[in-house]
């Protein structure tokens, strides 16, 4: 499991951000595993630490705290722990994690299949989904009244506010259980933080897409639904996604984006299907200082099967069978960055909130002053100055080449090169 599905374990917000940041902290000692559990001892407000146990074949739990809530933030904590690779294996478990875990087996029986027990399940899994809703609708409420004050106050105060002001209304979407509301927010702030001659206009444009995701977190259905349902963090589960029908194409795995949040490392990697025609984008996760691995073979060209998440494109896809990958073939290309960029069009009225855009461009040359790639037709778009962009003018040594990168409205991060027509080569 990686961080996110660990987190999603977590019966409200509170569980999950409490326990992200008890994963963070030396309070740890005597973890273990096995292939079938997990265990260590975490210090809490008592003489004793607490004895926190996992079974890793169904993901139950068992710890000695007196929390009511099931799993508790040590339990989910410590299986964030164990995503980091910080827990050593272990050749048998302690007494009491094999006390447990000898219990559970005994006792174990088989579901209960009957139409009767079908049914209750998917009542309680209704009433989960219910009440995950009403507090993520508590939380825009929450959020719409932010905004209206901050409107009256003017974003000219946001630089003077504290990190208290900041921390209140993160923590209300955290206990709101709507996890794209708190990086949106998040997002917010680091602009403001990082100034500039641009940070205004920037952070209203981040407040605007607030308001409108706001808007439209109620009355939004079909493709748009799917979307907004995304953006305020509602999850899709992934075997749910490899369950539907599937794409299988050549897939080009061509661009790639890694972010850290101080708790969990995200990669995003782009690759281009050939039937498809489209860009799709893969995800993964990993907590700590563990890198998270691609969805697929970056810079390689891959045959099989991806599963679509629901929303519209570049969708989000689940890895299902791959037979097997080579080197990349050539892809197609826009001729100019003005086609290349009226291309986003239909993506940025899809999805008005996604901030990054693969992007392609034939035969541009760099400014003398390697600000700007320039196009056929001598127009020219900004682009990040950095080590791929450097290992791109190194391997086209000053001659025209095709460029690939990730375009996010201020400047083009590199990823991909090739000699005009042909096979692109990963730099980023």
């Amino acid at each position: 499991m990686d961080a996110q599905a660990v987190l999603e374990q977590a019966p409200d917000g509170q569980v999950a951000s409490s326990a992200t940041r008890l994963a963070a902290t030396a309070g740890w000692s005597g973890t273990g595993r096995t292939a079938a559990l997990l265990w260590g001892l975490c210090a809490g407000s008592g003489k004793n630490p607490y004895r926190v146990c996992v079974d890793l074949g169904d993901r139950s739990t068992k710890c000695s705290c007196p929390s009511r809530k099931f799993p508790c933030k040590h339990a989910v904590a410590l299986q964030l722990v164990h995503v980091r690779g910080d827990v050593p294996v272990a050749d048998a478990p302690p007494d009491w994690a094999e006390d447990w875990h000898s219990k559970r087996t005994a006792a174990a029986v088989p579901v209960d299949s009957s139409p009767e027990a079908v049914e209750r399940r998917a009542r309680a899994k209704e009433k989960t989904a219910r009440g995950r809703a009403e507090a993520v609708r508590g939380g825009v409420a929450a959020l719409r009244d932010w905004l209206s004050d901050l409107a009256g106050s003017g974003v000219a105060g946001l630089p003077g506010r504290d990190a208290a002001w900041w921390h209140s209304i993160t923590a209300r979407m955290v206990d709101a259980q709507a996890p794209g509301l708190v990086s949106a927010v998040a997002g917010l702030r680091e602009v403001v933080a990082a100034g500039g001659p641009q940070w205004a206009v920037d952070a209203a444009d981040r407040l605007g897409g607030l308001h409108l995701l706001a808007g439209l977190s109620e009355g939004a259905e079909g493709p748009l639904g799917d979307v907004v349902r995304a953006r305020l963090g509602f999850p899709v589960p992934e075997e749910q996604v490899r369950a539907s029908a599937g794409w299988s194409d050549r897939w080009v795995a061509l661009l790639r984006l890694e972010t850290d949040d101080g708790v969990v490392r995200t990669v995003r990697q782009w690759s281009w299907g050939r039937d498809l025609g489209e860009w799709v984008v893969g995800v993964r996760y990993a907590a700590g200082v563990a890198s998270p691995a691609p969805s697929l073979p970056h810079g390689r060209e891959v045959t099989g099967t991806l599963h679509p998440y629901p929303g519209v494109p570049p969708r989000r896809i689940a890895v299902g069978e791959l037979v097997g990958d080579r080197s990349a073939e050539a892809i197609p290309v826009p001729t100019t960055w003005r086609e290349a960029l009226a291309g986003l069009e239909p993506a940025l009225r899809a999805d008005p909130w996604q901030r990054v855009h693969p992007l392609g461009c034939a035969a541009v040359r760099p400014t003398a002053d390697v600000r700007f790639l320039v196009d056929v037709a001598r127009r020219a778009l900004p682009v990040r100055g950095d080590a791929a962009l450097d290992r791109a003018l190194a391997l086209t040594g000053g001659e025209p080449f095709d460029a690939w990168g990730l375009w996010d409205g201020h400047g083009l991060r590199v990823g991909a090169v090739a000699e005009p027509g042909k096979a692109p080569e990963v730099v980023g």
